[in-house]
């Protein structure tokens, strides 16, 4: 071993050591660093040192008796080349001043304990701060300026009369794995071009904000939680720009994040919760972006959008707030793709000023006041959303026109939708499902259209128009209503096209005095009265057909066609048998027992049948109906006719008027379940919401509960399905198909599934004859004509075909016959002459026997 000596200090091939009155040992820490050389290190026996140090050679510096063994008190530390600080407590003197400030070069700090003062970086020195306790400090924890580096790894910083983390001029920052608390002013500060980035850390208890960046500085945090600040969670000014990729802000004093001027706010996977007073604000010109999070249990709003902010909600929920879920105000801009909102005190969306909002894809329930509201002058567009169980469904009140398309409004506990005074409204494709008083109405001197849209069990009258009003309304049901199916108050009009109104409590339309509306081609349906028109009305009806109403007050020659289920004419009218609008159900029994093969499925269908029609019959005589439920699960291999089946049942519903329209709608887990937090309940409601009427036909019902997936988006699919069918029980039929031992464990995955589904149809797989028979039934519906040896042929290949899991079964059959009509296509067209027969005639030529059909 080499031993030499450097200024009287004794130092051996490894390291210097420092030993204060000890001999052949440095005696200060000064001279070890002018001794030591580059592949040494200087090790500090136990103690308290107090010197000023300026590290300008590259050294590394460590307790030789470990963490908490010497303190290094007193006095700043200078950096100015590449120093390592290993296991030392460094105590400064004045917390006002820095504890270790590295101008040049870089510092790394491990293990360290640092205690009443900051660490200052500057220029384009670099700081490691790695599994260190840094506390004590005043105006700041860590302060980088100038072109600096900063990592921070694995450390706390705590108890700061200021900031815990400052970053300005160029300087990157990154924490990772800190805990940030108990400081007077914000967790992380980033100002002039300043970058920071955290993961996987916590700022916890800042007296001011959790995170503030100004002027044109960013922060990146991922992973990390921001909670109980004394002001904002996030505050974002000037150009700065924000964001937060699967983050917790919450129980803070103000805001959880704000963006203002020409910031920007991304919050990716984040949740907001219980947050004094709004969950995030955008005001200014800024702009904020929230895509699959949540906000919840805000004290104000949980969206607010304020001057000309801009807010961007993806596959969001937005509830449990004091006041609306969402308010947009001033010149705001809102655009909303897939989101949840409420349940809030006020408002689901609250639209004011002179604002845009474009929703697509949401669902806003149990709100205290309206789903929606829109007023001023501002301007809304809403598709595909659903609003259910709120107090008003939509109030508009603005000048500018609103645009609902494709909607539902469900349960609301009064108006479905409210045009107030001198305001317009467009609603397309919507349904309005039990509201509890009036579906749509138009207050005075308001306007709209109405196309294509439903009105179902409104507690009062299906549309109101008040005196001025003039919707005009085309191709619109109103059905089951408390009152009138459509309500024209004095002085009121409006044209309305093509409508249909059933099942009134009163007359099916009231026109008051001095109305003008125009009724078009309107039917009316199973209503006691069809018509109350006051004797000053003006209104003009044309071409309107009446089924079931025993007593007309139509003005003669008005009547385009009248029946009632007697068969006699109601006064008023001229007589003539409407055209049917139901098929009959002898017709349609003999369209399924046509089906080739399923005869243990018609007979179950046939069963099901019959015992409807006596629990009708029973109630038609006034006696209790015995427990049915009509959802079914069909059980069986794919190819087996399940849908087939499937859309005969609605009809055959349909047909006993135990189903409105008698519709099929498909389904699968695509179309149900999303992708993201609450996503899946708009998804799964509005394919609900298309079948209402008709049947829901879920394919593949199993792959909702994955197997060892107990967290999948599926459960939430379940649940939402489960509600919609209790809530419409009398208004949609739901089958549930798929392989038999699937659905075994689908239908066991939930309670409230098994008590739904009691009844299993089981689809067999086909024979061999019936193949054929579905060959042969293809080729009549098409006009072919299968030759006898071509028929055997086709019966020996059936007999020879796996019967695995893949085999198609029917669609094997139907997949045959195609290939057989190419290849007929393809041997006919070599002929000069081809003759009627040839056309006709599927021969031996034409089957496929090689390869799979599946």
């Amino acid at each position: 071993m080499r031993i030499g000596r450097r200024d009287d200090v004794v130092t051996d091939g490894a390291t210097v050591r420092v030993a204060p009155g000890e001999r052949g040992a440095a005696q200060t820490i000064a001279a070890a660093i002018r001794a030591v050389r580059p592949d040494q290190a200087i090790v500090l026996a136990a103690g308290v040192y107090q010197e000023e140090l300026l590290i300008d050679r590259d050294v590394r510096i460590v307790a030789e008796l470990g963490r908490g063994t010497v303190w290094l008190a007193g006095h700043t530390i200078r950096v100015t080349a590449g120093a390592t600080l290993e296991d030392l407590v460094l105590a400064g003197a004045d917390a006002d001043e820095p504890l270790l400030q590295v101008e040049s070069g870089t510092a790394r700090v491990n293990g360290c304990e640092l205690r009443g003062g900051r660490i200052e970086v500057t220029g384009t020195a670099r700081l490691e701060l790695r599994d260190s306790h840094l506390s004590g400090a005043r105006l700041a924890g860590v302060y980088a300026l100038g072109d600096s580096r900063v990592i921070v790894k694995r450390s706390r910083i705590t108890e700061v009369d200021g900031i815990g983390v400052v970053a300005g001029g160029n300087a990157r920052v990154t924490v990772t794995d800190t805990w940030i608390g108990a400081v007077s002013g914000s967790g992380l500060r980033a100002r002039g071009n300043a970058r920071i980035e955290l993961d996987r850390g916590a700022i916890s208890r800042p007296g001011r904000h959790g995170v503030l960046a100004e002027e044109s500085s960013s922060v990146t945090m991922r992973d990390g939680a921001v909670e109980r600040s004394s002001a904002d969670g996030v505050l974002a000014s000037g150009s700065a720009r924000v964001e937060l990729t699967g983050c917790r802000v919450t129980d803070v004093a103000g805001a959880g994040a704000v963006a203002t001027e020409t910031a920007e706010i991304v919050l990716t996977r984040c949740e907001v919760d219980r947050a004094a007073t709004t969950g995030v604000v955008c005001r200014g010109d800024a702009t904020v972006t929230v895509t699959g999070g949540t906000v919840r249990n805000s004290g104000g709003n949980g969206i607010f959008v304020t001057e000309r902010g801009t807010v961007k909600l993806d596959r969001t929920s937005v509830g449990d707030s004091k006041f609306s879920a969402v308010h947009v105000g001033g010149t705001g801009t809102l655009t909303v793709d897939g989101a949840w909102l409420g349940p809030s005190a006020e408002h689901g969306l609250h639209v004011i000023g002179e604002s845009r909002v474009e929703v697509t894809g949401a669902r806003v329930h149990r709100c205290g006041l309206a789903g929606l509201s829109v007023d001023e002058h501002a301007r809304v567009t809403m598709t595909g959303v659903i609003l259910d169980a709120n107090r008003n469904g939509v109030i508009t009140g603005s000048d500018q026109p609103a645009t609902v398309t494709d909607c539902l409004v469900s349960g609301a506990e009064r108006a479905g939708v409210q045009v107030s005074g001198g305001a317009s409204i467009t609603i397309t494709e919507t349904r309005i499902e039990r509201p509890g008083t009036a579906g749509i109405v138009f207050e005075q001197d308001s306007s709209g259209t109405v196309e294509k849209c439903s009105v179902h069990g409104a507690g009062g009258s299906g549309i109101v128009v008040w005196t001025g009003a003039k919707p005009t309304v085309r191709d619109t049901t109103c059905t089951a209503g408390g009152k009138n199916g459509l309500f024209v108050a004095e002085r009121g009009g409006g044209e309305f096209t093509d409508c249909t109104f059933t099942g009134s409590a009163f007359p099916a339309i009231h026109i008051g005095a001095q109305a003008d509306p125009r009724i078009i081609r309107a039917r009316i349906r199973d209503t006691e009265i069809d018509v109350d028109v006051d004797d000053d009305a003006r209104a003009v009806f044309e071409d309107v057909r009446l089924t079931d109403v025993p007593k007309s007050l139509l003005p003669a020659g008005t009547v385009k066609a009248v029946a009632t289920s007697g068969g006699s004419s109601p006064s008023g009218g001229t007589s003539t048998d409407a055209p049917p609008e139901k098929e009959e159900l002898p017709e349609l029994l003999a369209e399924l027992n046509a089906l080739v093969g399923l005869d243990r499925v018609k007979q179950d269908v046939g069963a099901q049948i019959k015992l409807m029609q006596t629990v009708r019959r029973r109630q038609d005589a006034g006696l209790a109906a015995p427990p049915l439920s009509r959802h079914l699960v069909f059980a069986g291999n794919p190819g087996t006719g399940k849908t087939t089946v499937a859309r005969l049942y609605g009809r055959l519903l349909h047909a006993m008027g135990m189903l409105e329209r008698g519709h099929l709608i498909e389904a699968d887990r695509t179309a149900m379940v999303g992708e993201y937090v609450g996503h899946t309940g708009p998804r799964t409601q509005a394919v609900f919401r298309k079948a209402l009427g008709g049947v829901l036909f879920i394919d593949e019902a199993y792959s909702l509960v994955p197997p060892g997936h107990t967290n999948d988006f599926g459960q939430e699919a379940i649940a939402t399905l489960v509600k919609l069918m209790e809530d419409h029980r009398d208004d949609v039929v739901v089958i549930v198909a798929g392989y038999t031992e699937e659905m075994s464990r689908f239908i066991a995955s939930n309670p409230g599934l098994a008590s739904r589904f009691s009844r299993t149809l089981t689809f067999e797989d086909y024979s061999a004859d019936e193949l054929t028979g579905i060959v042969e039934s293809q080729c009549a519906h098409h006009e072919y004509q299968l030759a006898d040896d071509a028929r055997e042929l086709l019966q020996a290949y059936f007999v020879g075909q796996d019967r695995d899991k893949g085999f198609g079964n029917g669609r094997a059959a139907r997949q045959i016959f195609q290939r057989m009509t190419e290849h007929q296509a393809q041997r006919v067209a070599d002929l000069s002459e081809p003759s009627t027969d040839d056309l006709l005639r599927l021969t031996l030529d034409d089957v496929p026997v090689v390869g799979s059909v599946g």
